[in-house]
């Protein structure tokens, strides 16, 4: 016969434990409910501003938005004539592809790109690794490394144009007088010019930033690493190879992502500089994209436009994942 545990009260072990347990999985769906509550207005209002649009703008690049075109199904409202979005398919994208105004602007956005992650990366850490040394003024120097960043890229792009004018432009002034040019440069002129312009402008607005990630992780490196090295008999530069780009590789990976993306999807400051100009010489696919949208009226094929960039910036951060991150192991 099999022998019931029983505890002093007469109870049964298991019964007992089992109404041990229940006060506490009462408690744990206490607190989920709290924190749903809690949670649930601010995740709310994320997939309002987030998510909705997502999904609409994704809605509206398999569709036709013409809100020129006079014809088709609409809806009329207060005297209005609201136009109905025609599903298509894939037909923005084919579409796209087979526009070659758009190859020509991706063959000048992964140029811009290119030297922008380059230049911005290269830039950026020689600046954390100035700052991260000790000398007098560092906090100064750190604190005003952040000026260039702060500044409203509308801003930046007015100051530079200034800066860049033909006629009295600073940076024109200074190469004459140093005697490096004979006559002011059209920085704007040509087409070449004036994207490789916007390409600088850009490295002085975002570099900062990527110092600021760049210095992060030159702070979270053991100095034990370097003083055993330096034991060792290591070098400036054998410990730069060797200790400091090895540790930086997540600060690496996504520095390396975040400019990816700005580069690609960066409007405003041709929006400011260029418009696109001279011609089409500084068009990329985000101002073409947010040039058929919104001064064409497009917005099916212009959203597509610019989802090409997502889908680029994607496969692109899953290559930097296996260059940057593949073989690196915490300590």
């Amino acid at each position: 016969m099999a022998q019931t545990i029983t505890t002093g009260g007469g109870i049964p072990a298991g019964q007992a434990g089992r109404d041990a347990a229940a006060p506490r999985r009462r408690g744990r769906r206490a607190d989920a409910w709290f924190t749903a509550w809690m949670a649930g207005p601010a995740l709310f209002v994320i997939a309002l501003i987030v998510f909705v649009p997502l999904v609409y703008s994704v809605w509206l690049s398999f569709a036709e938005v013409d809100l020129l075109k006079r014809g088709g199904p609409a809806i009329e409202i207060f005297g209005m004539s609201l136009p109905l979005y025609r599903f298509t398919g894939l037909r923005n994208y084919l579409g796209t592809l087979s526009d070659p105004q758009y190859w020509q602007a991706l063959a000048r956005t992964v140029y811009f790109v290119a030297l922008f992650v380059a230049e911005a990366t290269l830039v950026g850490l020689a600046m954390a690794l100035v700052l991260n040394a000790r000398f007098r003024g560092r906090g100064l120097m750190r604190a005003m490394l952040l000026v260039p960043w702060s500044l409203s890229r509308i801003a930046v792009g007015i100051l530079w144009l200034g800066m860049l004018d033909a006629d009295f432009g600073a940076v024109n002034g200074v190469l004459y007088r140093l005697g490096l040019i004979d006559t002011y440069i059209s920085f704007f002129s040509d087409g070449f010019t004036a994207l490789n312009a916007l390409i600088v402008v850009y490295v002085w607005n975002q570099a900062p930033f990527a110092a600021i990630l760049f210095l992060a992780g030159l702070q979270s490196i053991p100095a034990d690493l370097y003083a055993a090295a330096a034991v060792d008999g290591a070098g400036f530069w054998r410990k730069l190879w060797h200790i400091t780009l090895p540790s930086l590789r997540p600060m690496m990976f996504l520095v390396l992502v975040l400019a990816t993306v700005n580069g690609f999807l960066m409007l405003d400051l041709i929006y400011v500089m260029t418009s696109g100009g001279p011609g089409n010489d500084t068009t990329t696919v985000s101002w073409l994209g947010y040039r058929v949208a919104f001064n064409f009226f497009k917005f099916g094929p212009g959203t597509a436009i610019l989802f090409t960039l997502t889908l680029i910036c994607v496969v692109l951060t899953f290559v930097y994942h296996r260059l940057v991150l593949s073989r690196f192991q915490a300590e």
